[in-house]
C-alpha cells in the first residue's frame, strides 16, 4: 500500500476501517453517491490518507456544498491542480467569510478545471476571488456568455488575473473560433495570443 500514489474512493464504506493506510498518496479522486453525508467526506479522508500532502485533487460531487468544500480546501495546503463543480453562487457561503478569506491567500492552486456544464461570469469573478494563483483554467460556459467572460478575464482596465497564461473552453460550438478572434482584436485585449479549436474544445494561450 505504500506504493500507492493515486487513489480514487467511491464509496463511503470503504473508508470506515481505515487509519492512514494511504501513507504516500498524493492524487485522490473522490465521487461519493449521493446518500453520502458531507460531514463523513472530510472526517473519513483525513484517516484514509494524510490530506496536507495532497497535490492534486479530483471532487465529483454535484451536491457537496460550498463552505464544506471551503474547509476541505482549508485541510489541503499543498494542492496546486484542482477539477470540481462550483454550485450556484445563492447556495455559497459568503465571500466575506473567514474561510474563504483564508484559503484565498494560502491556496497553492495553479491548474483548475471546473466540472460545470455551464459556468457563468459570477462564477468565474468568485474562482479568481478565491484562486488568486491560478496559470491553467479549464470551463465549460454558455456560449451567449463568452464574450462578457472574456472581457473579465483579459480587459485592461479590470487588471486581469496576472498568472493566467492558458485558458479551455470545453464544449464550444466551432463557430465562436471567429468570434473570439473578432473580440480580441477589435477591443485589444491581449497583444500576443494563440488560439485554436481542437475537437470541441477552445484553447487559447499568451
Amino acid at each position: 500500500m505504500n506504493l500507492v500514489k493515486h487513489l480514487h474512493v467511491r464509496y463511503q464504506k470503504s473508508t470506515h476501517n481505515f487509519v492512514n493506510y494511504f501513507l504516500n498518496v498524493t492524487e485522490l479522486t473522490i465521487d461519493y453517491r449521493r446518500e453520502i453525508s458531507n460531514d463523513i467526506l472530510i472526517t473519513n479522508l483525513d484517516r484514509i490518507v494524510p490530506v496536507k500532502q495532497l497535490t492534486k485533487l479530483a471532487i465529483y460531487l454535484h451536491e457537496f456544498p460550498f463552505d464544506e468544500f471551503l474547509k476541505l480546501l482549508r485541510l489541503t495546503p499543498n494542492l496546486h491542480t484542482l477539477k470540481f463543480y462550483i454550485l450556484s453562487l445563492d447556495e455559497t457561503s459568503s465571500k466575506l467569510s473567514q474561510t474563504f478569506k483564508y484559503v484565498s491567500k494560502t491556496n497553492k492552486i495553479t491548474n483548475l478545471e471546473l466540472l460545470n456544464w455551464s459556468t457563468t461570469v459570477e462564477e468565474i469573478k468568485l474562482i479568481f476571488n478565491l484562486f488568486p494563483q491560478i496559470e491553467y483554467l479549464k470551463i465549460a460556459i454558455d456560449k451567449k456568455e463568452i464574450e462578457q467572460i472574456i472581457r473579465f478575464l483579459f480587459f485592461k482596465p479590470n487588471n486581469k488575473p496576472h498568472h493566467l497564461v492558458f485558458l479551455c473552453i470545453a464544449r464550444l460550438p466551432k463557430r465562436c473560433l471567429k468570434q473570439l478572434n473578432m473580440l480580441m482584436e477589435s477591443e485589444n485585449l491581449l497583444d500576443d495570443y494563440l488560439i485554436k479549436f481542437v475537437y470541441h474544445d477552445l484553447y487559447l494561450w499568451w
